[in-house]
């Protein structure tokens, strides 16, 4: 797990993996450059359980912090935690084992994943099936490239995850994706439909501020696998990816009138997954969203529409 400046909601992140049963784990906790009081609670949960371990480092962004991570995991298996508020659901660690165990040639299992909003309001449930997991990384087209349900709701063999090389250090965004690409090249990837892992969306994710930032690297990622698949090199793709970075990503990358439309965005799409069962907390968004940005004509539409209706 990663952490940057989440001392206001990572204690049920760690509780939700500390509370895990019948799995035997390490729990390995990046702090990356945390500037709040992070460091202090982490210290907390470290002296109470000595599964956990902390690393500090500098902030060095996502990749670079998963890099570090899983460079000292010692277990036959890693799985992913955000610190973010989300959940690993109980039983997951075990129950995902205990499906790996039992297929040899497995190099990875993704779960399926409900997605939260920022105040833990349900937004909607994702469950990628075996079929469509196998045609996903089969894909060598961004429409048709799709992966598990979230980075976070897949494990890993540890033996795997270093014989493909894994996480790269250039990709800065969808760097999971490219992992996974290249693990279905190296053995089977399993899909497990039922819900381990609960998400919780918050406008300024990674998600929501770089969308477009993703696609591009999505569509390096796709093209990387073809000449792989062909039997080429993907040094060339890596190397203009490197050459383009920009990580670690932080909101410094972007003006204030870029970063409020960005947000605005995400508070619509909240707005809009909740709009259905929760019409008064789909207006908070919808109302947030205009205050980031008064001319997001979609939200100004559903706002005053949630009056009428």
């Amino acid at each position: 797990m990663s952490v940057n400046n989440d001392a206001d909601c990572v204690a049920q992140s760690i509780e939700s993996i500390l509370r895990q049963q019948e799995v035997d784990f390490e729990f390995i906790i990046v702090n990356d450059g945390s500037e709040d009081n992070t460091g202090d609670k982490l210290s907390e949960f470290r002296h109470a359980d000595d599964r956990i371990k902390i690393l500090e480092q500098r902030h060095q962004g996502l990749t670079g912090s998963l890099i570090a991570g899983c460079t000292l995991a010692q277990g036959k298996y890693i799985a992913r935690q955000d610190a973010g508020g989300d959940i690993s659901l109980p039983g997951r660690l075990n129950d995902q084992f205990s499906i790996l165990e039992q297929y040899d040639e497995a190099v990875m299992i993704g779960s399926g994943a409900r997605f939260v909003g920022p105040d833990r309001e349900f937004l909607y449930d994702s469950v990628v099936s075996q079929n469509e997991l196998e045609i996903g990384l089969q894909g060598l087209s961004i429409e048709q490239v799709r992966g598990p349900a979230h980075h976070c709701s897949t494990m890993l063999r540890n033996s795997a995850y270093r014989h493909v090389g894994g996480y790269r250090d250039a990709f800065y965004v969808a760097q999971d994706l490219d992992l996974w690409m290249r693990l279905y090249e190296a053995g089977r990837i399993l899909a497990d439909e039922a819900i381990r892992y609960e998400a919780r969306i918050r406008p300024t994710d990674i998600s929501c501020l770089f969308r477009k930032e993703q696609v591009q690297i999505t569509e390096l990622i796709v093209e990387a696998a073809r000449l792989r698949r062909m039997g080429r090199d993907d040094a060339a793709i890596l190397n203009h990816v490197e050459k383009n970075r920009r990580e670690p990503l932080d909101m410094s990358l972007v003006g204030n009138l870029k970063t409020n439309y960005l947000e605005a965005k995400g508070l619509y799409f909240i707005g809009s997954c909740i709009n259905g069962t929760d019409p008064r907390a789909a207006r908070k968004y919808y109302r947030s969203a205009l205050g980031k940005q008064p001319f997001h004509l979609r939200a100004l539409m559903k706002y005053i529409s949630s009056y009428l209706g």
